[in-house]
């Protein structure tokens, strides 16, 4: 063998093992996709994942975020996790894999966001979310969707009797729909990104969303009137697909999920600063406010956990227990 075909065969061999060796550091895609816009919590939220990771896991993941329903709406974007064609998404309606969840926003379950945050990281509420990995998906954080309150363009809201008969949007979800049943509403459940459409054409009278939702899905714009009735505290949830988190290392798995709850920690901070200018703004938009008494609708909404208890039993009376123990 001559010289050159000897030099030829190792430039040719050492361009394989060095292709190779690119190949096992490169980076894992992550796709993570949302429903909202670039200047949402959420998204924030997810830059801010993206941020740790990398801090965490230099250079073993290349993170692209998908906002504004990219990839399809919520329930789609959980379907794709399942799937393994998408890694990552922020939903509201995990519930549609775990109908339990809903109990997590059964109506002024909470005190405040410390007693919330006690829950998030509780036994109980980890036992709940135990049954979505075999479904092809893992809870592994939360971020803050906000206490929800009711918009409309009939009329103000001062009394729960002001909620009676009117048709209010809301998510798939069937704690907000046996609340709103509990009100003498009339839910109707669609998704967020259809909302806006719905509330133009008039489809429906009002809905029901936190302050950061009203204010960036532009509801100040069909929505004259908005009651500050925080009946629910609503978390969203930080879902990984189950197949792409156990084909990570054991390192990067950790360095992900730490990420993931290190930004939803941060999220919920950023918005309780958050409240009370974005409540300023929705008034500066021209919503007209009120500030109804919420023990009465404490009192109006308390039938919607007889409907849990009767579909669930002592599973989730103790579950309800427990976290008002907390």
């Amino acid at each position: 063998m001559s010289y050159f075909t000897t030099l030829k065969a190792m430039i040719v061999a050492g361009g394989a093992s060095l292709a190779i060796a690119a190949a096992a550091h490169a980076a894992t895609e992550l796709k993570v996709g949302h429903g909202h816009t670039e200047q949402h919590s959420f998204h924030l939220a997810m830059e801010k994942f993206a941020e740790l990771l990398e801090e965490k896991a230099p250079g073993a993941f290349d993170v692209t975020i998908f906002a504004n329903s990219q990839l399809g709406n919520e329930r789609e974007m959980q379907e794709q996790l399942t799937f393994g064609t998408l890694e990552m998404t922020v939903t509201g309606v995990l519930g549609i894999y775990e109908p339990k969840l809903a109990l997590l926003e059964l109506p002024f379950l909470f005190r405040d966001r410390d007693h919330v945050k006690a829950a998030q990281h509780s036994d109980a509420v980890a036992e709940l979310a135990s049954s979505l990995p075999p479904k092809g998906l893992r809870l592994i954080g939360f971020v803050e969707n906000g206490f929800r309150n009711i918009t409309n363009n009939a009329g103000p809201i001062e009394t729960p009797a002001d909620v009676n008969g009117l048709k209010i949007r809301t998510p798939e979800n069937q704690a907000q729909i046996e609340t709103f049943r509990a009100l003498g509403a009339q839910p109707t459940p669609m998704p967020f990104s259809e909302l806006y459409a719905a509330l133009r054409q008039g489809v429906v009278d009002g809905q029901e969303n936190p302050l950061q939702n009203i204010y960036d899905g532009k509801l100040y714009e069909v929505q004259e009137h908005l009651a500050l009735t925080g009946h629910i505290y609503n978390s969203a949830y930080i879902v990984i697909s189950e197949s792409f988190l156990e084909g990570l290392p054991d390192d990067q798995k950790q360095a992900l999920l730490e990420a993931a709850d290190e930004a939803g920690a941060w999220q919920l901070d950023y918005l309780a600063e958050k409240d009370a200018e974005l409540l300023d703004a929705l008034k500066d938009a021209g919503m007209a406010v009120t500030e109804p008494d919420k023990e009465a609708f404490r009192e109006a909404t308390a039938p919607a956990y007889e409907v849990f208890y009767e579909q669930y039993g002592d599973d989730a009376r103790a579950f309800v227990e427990a976290v008002r123990g907390m």
